[in-house]
């Protein structure tokens, strides 16, 4: 049996308050339990104290009167089910209460036992209904509230009319625009008036949204970088769409825009990061690539560039006591100068800069040049204000500056700082290559007139003095002796030719490219002959004709075969030397044997006798040179070149 449905009545007035007792329990059976008040105090104890399905409420009581009563019983009982008792002039308070809350009103001079059981059982279930919908609707609002409108992602609801019937505080909070500005707005007209211009490309934003409105699609996901603007911070966002099918916004759309920013700024780090070390990469190339100090020093400036925002950039070196600008870079600002553009400046005439780097040997950073009294004018005339600066240190000493300058306030900071203090260290080794570079070359030019003294010394001057003496000789047998005296002129005939011409391949070797404006036949000769007459060898020559070389190739042919036959005079003791130079339609081949002590190859240091000279010339030009000998049995050194293999060579060196 179902449990009775419990009534609490309240009235007033004794007898409507027995006929409706009546009317309600009607033939006694126990369907329905009914208690009775006549206060609203006394029903609001009763119905905190008990449950009741069902409130049968008069209005007109002692201590409440009108609608207000109705409140009050609503407030204290609100999961009851409440219908209002009225009088015949009540009836506008009965639809007024029903309004405010009442499940349903009953005149009680027109109620009787089937209508007051009938609205009985209807109010229950109506409030029930009522209750269930409260609780779906205090769901969604739940749902709407704390998870879409706390939710970081912006979400935007249009209908089929492209209205915004909804939207989210991210939205708000991302395009700093209010909410009632966006709410019922066309979402169309929106876009053109406010939305597109908060961000960086406003034009590709309102293209990729009006075409898809027009054409009924759903965009895919994109990217739109937000700026900064009053209410909103820069971020990025990630806009994507999605139709509604079904409800009273079918037809419409739900646009999402998720803040991307962290994994934004990732992949920028990203970048700048792989430019930066693509920057130093590119300057450690040029610096393995060349000696030249302008051209190092006018990359490094143009990778700065790349990785430090800047308007302009130079690069100052120590110089007679002074600094001078090496290289300078301007970007694309025509109106702005380069601060230290006079071409020398002392270190003492900007005292900031001299008490920073000076004392501390560190960068240094100055938010603005134009509110510093020493550098304020200069600065202005130059159109800068922001600078940067790190020293090129050598071995703890001061050489120079890396200088960048931009025309905005506090324009670096400490990774631009970093990143120039690596560019210093590779101008330091540039320098450093430079300056190693010219001492090898003076070291080289001393080296090559010390070596030609002592030709001269060798060849040369001994001939002329032993010339000098047999003219003498000569001289004082010329009467008595002329047959003697013609002798001696004949041999210092033939010893002025020598020196004449050793002469001449001295200077040759004074000028190198000489040995390339005749062929290798021609070359061999002129050089060789001369040396036959005072070597302790007799020089067999087996030369054919040759086409022209390239020039590196016959230099290379040339230097090889000179350190080849001043090993043998100095070391092999040989009576006989043989050259061949045999060309072939791909190749030529130099060999040159000797019958002299020979040595063991594998007993020998690759840098000894000029072994490794040798063989750098020969890879230079991408020959192969191989070298044979064992003791007592001489040595025969081959030097082959190709020309498939040299063009190899070459796309390799290139490359």
């Amino acid at each position: 049996m179902d449990s009775p449905i419990h009534i609490l009545l309240v009235e007033d007035n004794p007898g409507d308050a027995r006929l409706i007792r009546e009317m309600v329990l009607g033939s006694g059976d126990a369907e329905f339990m009914i208690s009775v008040v006549d206060t609203l105090q006394d029903a609001i104890e009763r119905a905190q104290q008990s449950a009741y399905e069902v409130i049968l409420l008069d209005l007109s009581l002692s201590d409440s009167n009108g609608i207000n009563t109705l409140l009050k019983a609503r407030a204290a009982a609100p999961n009851t089910a409440i219908i209002v008792l009225t009088g015949f002039d009540d009836q506008r308070v009965g639809v007024q209460a029903v309004q405010e809350g009442a499940q349903d009103y009953l005149v009680k001079n027109d109620v009787d036992t089937k209508l007051l059981r009938r609205a009985i059982r209807y109010a229950i279930e109506r409030h029930r209904a009522e209750a269930a919908l409260r609780h779906s609707e205090e769901a969604y609002r739940s749902l709407i509230n704390d998870v879409f409108d706390t939710s970081m992602v912006a979400v935007i609801i249009l209908d089929k009319y492209f209205k915004v019937v909804w939207c989210n505080a991210a939205t708000e909070a991302y395009f700093g625009i209010p909410r009632d500005q966006i709410l019922g707005q066309d979402k169309r007209v929106l876009i053109n008036d406010h939305l597109k211009c908060v961000f960086s490309e406003p034009d590709e934003y309102a293209n990729h949204l009006l075409v898809a409105y027009e054409k009924q699609q759903f965009t895919d996901r994109f990217e739109c970088h937000v700026v900064v603007g009053d209410n909103r911070e820069e971020r990025w966002l990630e806009h994507w769409s999605q139709p509604i099918r079904t409800g009273m916004y079918a037809g419409g759309r739900i646009e999402h825009y998720t803040d991307v920013t962290s994994r934004k700024l990732l992949e920028v780090a990203e970048q700048e990061q792989r430019r930066y070390a693509e920057a130093l990469r590119d300057t450690a190339a040029v610096l393995t690539s060349t000696l030249d100090l302008d051209e190092v020093l006018d990359r490094i400036l143009a990778n700065i560039g790349v990785v430090v925002p800047h308007d302009t950039a130079s690069i100052t070196l120590y110089n007679a006591g002074g600094l001078q600008v090496a290289r300078q870079r301007n970007e694309d600002k025509h109106d702005t100068k380069e601060l230290s553009a006079k071409d020398k400046l002392q270190l003492e005439d900007i005292p900031l800069l001299r008490r920073s780097f000076v004392n501390t040997r560190e960068a240094i950073v100055i938010e603005d040049l134009q509110t510093e009294k020493p550098l304020a004018q200069v600065a202005k005339q130059a159109n800068v204000r922001s600078y940067a600066g790190v020293p090129i240190l050598l071995q703890k000493k001061i050489i120079g500056f890396i200088n960048v300058f931009s025309q905005e306030e506090d324009a670096f900071g400490e990774e631009n700082v970093a990143r120039l203090t690596a560019f210093a260290q590779q101008c330091t080794i540039a320098i450093q290559n430079a300056r190693l570079y010219r001492q090898s070359q003076d070291l080289a030019a001393l080296e090559e007139r010390q070596r030609l003294a002592r030709e001269l010394h060798d060849s040369v001057s001994q001939t002329l003095f032993t010339c000098s003496a047999m003219s003498e000789s000569a001289l004082r047998r010329w009467d008595k002796q002329p047959t003697s005296a013609h002798e001696l002129m004949k041999e210092v005939h033939r010893l002025t030719v020598t020196a004449l011409s050793e002469m001449r391949i001295l200077l040759l070797e004074l000028r190198p490219e000489s040995l390339t404006k005749v062929n290798l036949k021609q070359l061999f000769e002129q050089y060789l002959e001369p040396i036959q007459s005072r070597r302790g060898f007799k020089l067999m020559m087996d030369i054919a004709d040759t086409a022209p070389l390239p020039p590196d190739v016959q230099i290379a042919f040339y230097r090889i075969t000179q350190e080849t036959l001043n090993n043998i005079d100095k070391h092999a003791k040989a009576s006989i030397v043989r050259i061949t130079v045999q060309p072939h339609s791909d190749r030529m081949e130099l060999s040159i044997w000797d019958n002299g002590t020979g040595f063991d190859v594998k007993q020998v240091a690759p840098t000894s006798l000029g072994l490794e000279i040798m063989r750098e010339r020969a890879e230079a030009i991408g020959a192969s040179l191989h070298i044979e000998s064992e003791i007592g049995q001489g040595t025969k050194m081959t030097l082959v070149w190709s020309k498939e293999r040299d063009l190899k060579h070459e796309r390799h060196a290139n490359n």
